[in-house]
């Protein structure tokens, strides 16, 4: 028998509130699941680019201020299209949509930049 105290390892959730820096950016809006650090992320206004109707991308500025990974803010887009059949017309408009969402993803892309340069905290 062994005079040594005897441990266990537990796991546990600890739940307290966290106060963090709110960049001028952010919507302020957090996910109320996150359950770790890691899972906070600080996310811009949401722009649905939508060039003649139909909805090609989402997207928002985003940082994850605790990641192990990258702490970067960055620019989250997502398309929105599903793949699909189209006539030589639908082809034209697309292409002529896409240019137009091209030109929306560079003004985003320039915001990122002065956000970037600290136009913005």
């Amino acid at each position: 028998m062994s005079t040594e105290p005897r441990t266990a390892v537990v796991n546990i959730f600890v739940h307290k509130p966290l106060e963090i820096d709110e960049p001028d950016w952010c919507t302020g809006t957090h996910d109320p699941r996150a359950q770790y650090k890691v899972d906070i992320s600080h996310d811009g206004p949401e722009h649905v680019i939508a060039p003649g109707g139909q909805e090609l991308f989402r997207a928002f500025l985003t940082q994850a201020p605790f990641s192990s990974v990258d702490r970067t803010i960055g620019l989250y887009i997502e398309p929105s299209i599903e793949p699909h059949t189209c006539t030589p017309d639908e082809v034209e408009q697309l292409a002529a949509d896409l240019e137009a969402a091209a030109d929306r993803l560079r003004e985003l892309g320039r915001e990122l930049a002065a956000v970037l340069a600290g136009g913005g905290r």
